[in-house]
């Protein structure tokens, strides 16, 4: 089943039906009916393959009993043979069971996953502010890429195997207690303590496991925040300062790390413990029943089988319930971040739409508006502003920073509504009219502009999204040549035609989407100008939008804007620094500490002597008087065609005398040999661990000839103590070698990811900005592979 949509009782909102079952199953929402049969068959497929298991336990017995119950020669060669081929047609059978059901879960959950996951996506990009002040982008990169891995593995092959294990686990349990109930009873006490065991150690590690995550995702935050301006923190020297911040998060990653060292270590401990326990209780108690009751010493041996694979079963089955356990954490959070419903809901389709196609002067009023950030609610970044931005003028908004002119802008693309008072648009209230028709009419241009990873005319085409002009995702050739020559009109609007007709493929030439690559600031503004002339708005914003541009630009473009404006209406709102570029603003509302305290012309405001005068003052005097901006544009904005060419653009930090490139701590250098005595002591417990097997196997050597002594109770009876006893001591040595080793290894590799991790992010920050224009290195990229 995919994805339900519901209604509200209005019928305006399309959001994802609310789940109210158990959260590990919330994946299995987005399951067609072709993901349903693949998991049909691959269940079938996994119980009938962990059946093989027991019952090849049973042809064991079979033959046990041959080898030791005094049979000639070639009664033994007779069932051998049998053995063997009954053995040889089961192990077929199993493997192609085997690779049935990993096949059948491994797609079913890949599909089904790949949905949730572009769910989540779709849910994230339709939030409002407020959600994003508190979930960070390398946070939901997190969630996109590792987290739903982890929720793909635990409802795929974890899954099938955990069905698989319960499979040889009822299996093996019926058998053993069909075939010779006293020792199968007696061997199963075992199985509940080693249940109860591994349960209270898999609520540890579920624990542990979820401190972890909370870590790591504020860590991927911080590193996908340093990639992606890897520009400013190399201009800065920031690099030392910024790994010694990643690493701080990496060292609080490795101490809750010891906690699931310190599980995993009990965990290998109690597995191998309760191993040879079983080796050495059953040989005890099933001595005594060959003896007393005239056991077949081969069902003794289906029986030791059956409970081992028992066991193994148990050990395979509960890291896996660990798995699933983590995976209803995971999806958890994502259904809490999917069905989260914004305050601001973009996703509703009610709401009144105030014009169509017909020129109208928008204008916009604010009534006593009062303003505080969700982040900071007890500073108001406006308080009782009342303004009127006249419909088919331009306004400017100037003031200090912090003074409230940026939030206006916020509020009226209304990525929040206000604490109290009025936005009006022509009269009516903006919380009144459809979201989406809102956006669409209103054109913002920011100080830094994001670009996407695509060509030039991809990126101001993107501008159409929402008119009767968007592109589709399969264009016709006249639709695409339209959406050029509007793309073209744009560039030219925006005065970024020229050099993008000097760059190697005009209009086709990838940019990168990131902070970096061969555009320069004030070019990245001008194709942001004009993926916003492109759709030729009702309001356009110019937040900063123009404050890297050189002064003849900037005045070609508002003469650009002002030739708009006359004839389509537009209403233009200016918020600048830069109070040169302002002069010729309809009206000018100066605002200081979120409050409006001036407004008029620029001469009014210059004659009044207030704070706006004040503030022209102030920049005319930090001019300094020998410094004349750059005349011409293609002096200082034009790529020249060979930097494309050019694979290296700066010369490597790493040969600069001047680099600050961060170096690693000395608390991480001194750790670099407890590492090497953790992993060093991790090594030899599991030598020690896998030098026990072949003793064992070197022990039931001398337990089945024991138990072919003929007419001999009582030294088969003491034999028998004496290798049960051998057992016995190899189980309480398994405790302290598997408990260094699965404690010293895990700590060594968290020590060795810590490592890794800044090292990674410190060679990084020794590359050239060069590397980081390649589309294969941006920082999503980055980020996800660190």
């Amino acid at each position: 089943m995919s994805e339900n949509k519901s209604t509200d009782p209005s019928g305006t909102t399309t959001r994802p039906a609310k789940y109210n079952g158990p959260a590990y199953f919330y994946p299995f929402t987005y399951a067609e009916r072709s993901d349903i049969i693949l998991y049909a068959i691959g269940t079938v497929t996994a119980i009938v393959s962990g059946a093989c298991f027991p019952i090849l336990d049973l042809v064991y017995g079979i033959w046990t009993t041959a080898i030791v119950g005094g049979r000639s020669t070639p009664q033994i060669r007779r069932t051998t043979n049998i053995v063997a081929g009954v053995s040889l047609g089961i192990s077929i059978l199993q493997f192609i069971m085997s690779t049935v059901f990993v096949c059948c879960f491994s797609i079913a959950s890949s599909r089904m996953t790949d949905r949730l996951r572009r769910a989540y996506l779709s849910s994230v990009i339709h939030q409002d502010a407020e959600f994003f002040e508190k979930v960070g982008p390398g946070e939901v990169g997190t969630r996109m890429i590792k987290d739903i891995a982890s929720v793909r593995a635990a409802v795929g092959e974890k899954l099938s195997i955990f069905i698989w294990s319960i499979s040889i686990l009822i299996v093996a349990i019926v058998m053993a207690f069909s075939r010779a109930p006293r020792l199968a009873g007696v061997v199963f006490s075992i199985i509940p303590f080693s249940f109860i065991l591994f349960t209270v150690v898999g609520q540890l590690s579920s624990k542990a496991e979820a401190r972890l995550l909370v870590v790591d995702g504020q860590a991927g935050t911080l590193l996908e925040q340093i990639l992606s301006s890897v520009r400013v923190v190399q201009s800065f020297a920031a690099e030392t300062f910024l790994a010694k911040k990643y690493d701080a998060y990496l060292q609080r990653l490795q101490k809750l790390s010891k906690w699931r060292s310190l599980v995993r270590g009990m965990e290998l401990g109690v597995a191998n413990c309760v191993t040879s326990l079983i080796y050495s209780l059953t040989f005890w108690y099933g001595s005594k029943l060959v003896v007393g009751n005239n056991l077949e010493v081969g069902l003794m041996f289906t029986i030791f089988y059956n409970m081992f694979n028992a066991l193994y079963s148990i050990v395979n089955i509960l890291p896996h319930i660990l798995a699933i356990k983590d995976s209803a954490a995971i999806s958890a959070q994502l259904l809490k971040d999917i069905e989260r419903v914004p305050k601001i809901d973009i996703c509703r389709t009610d709401g009144d739409r105030l014009w169509g196609d017909e020129k109208i002067n928008a204008e916009i009023k604010l009534q006593n508006v009062t303003f505080s950030y969700p982040s900071r609610p007890d500073h108001k970044s406006l308080d009782g502003v009342d303004m009127v931005l006249e419909g088919g003028k331009v306004t400017a908004l100037v003031g200090a920073s912090g003074s409230g002119k940026s939030t206006i802008a916020a509020l009226l693309m209304r990525y929040y509504d206000p604490s109290s008072g009025q936005l009006l648009l022509t009269g009516r209230d903006t919380r009144s009219l459809n979201l989406t028709w809102l956006r669409s009419q209103i054109s913002l241009v920011s100080q830094e502009p994001q670009l996407f990873t695509a060509s030039i005319f991809e990126n101001v085409a993107y501008g159409l999204t929402g008119t009767p002009h968007e592109l589709p995702s399969d264009p016709s050739d006249i639709q695409l040549q339209d959406a050029r020559n509007r793309v073209v009109w744009a560039l030219k609007q925006a005065q970024a035609w020229d050099f993008v007709c000097n760059l190697p493929e005009g209009m086709d030439t990838r940019v990168s989407g990131a902070r970096t690559g061969v555009l320069s600031g004030g070019q990245r503004q001008r194709i942001a100008a004009a993926r916003a002339l492109v759709r030729r708005p009702r309001i356009l914003l110019l937040d900063e939008g123009t404050s890297a541009l050189d002064s003849e630009t900037e005045q070609k473009l508002m003469q650009a804007i002002h030739k708009e404006q006359e004839e389509t209406g537009m209403t233009t709102i200016l918020i600048a620094h830069r109070l040169s570029s302002i002069q010729n603003a309809d009206r000018i509302i100066a605002m200081s500490n979120g409050k409006v305290v001036e407004q008029g012309t620029y001469q009014e405001l210059m004659m009044l002597g207030g704070v706006f005068s004040g503030l022209v003052k102030h920049q005319i005097s930090a001019t300094q008087p020998g410094s004349p901006e750059p005349k011409s544009p293609s002096t200082q904005q034009t790529v020249p065609t060979n930097v494309f060419n050019s694979p290296r653009l700066v010369k490597s930090r790493a040969d600069s005398d001047t680099s600050t490139v961060a170096a690693l701590p000395e608390e991480l250098e001194r750790g670099e040999v407890a590492q090497e005595n953790a992993s060093g002591s991790g090594v030899i417990g599991g030598m020690a661990i896998g030098a026990s097997f072949p003793v064992s196997a070197w022990l039931i050597g001398f337990v089945m000839k024991t138990f072919a002594i003929q007419d001999d109770d009582s030294r088969l009876l003491r034999e028998a103590r004496k290798w049960s006893l051998w057992f016995l001591i190899m189980a309480i040595i398994n405790i302290g070698t598997s408990f260094i080793a699965g404690f010293f290894l895990s700590a060594g590799a968290d020590r060795i990811d810590r490592r890794l991790r800044l090292v990674s992010l410190t060679s990084l920050l020794k590359q050239d900005i060069g590397y980081f224009d390649k589309e294969e290195n941006a920082s999503g990229a980055l980020t996800a592979a660190i």
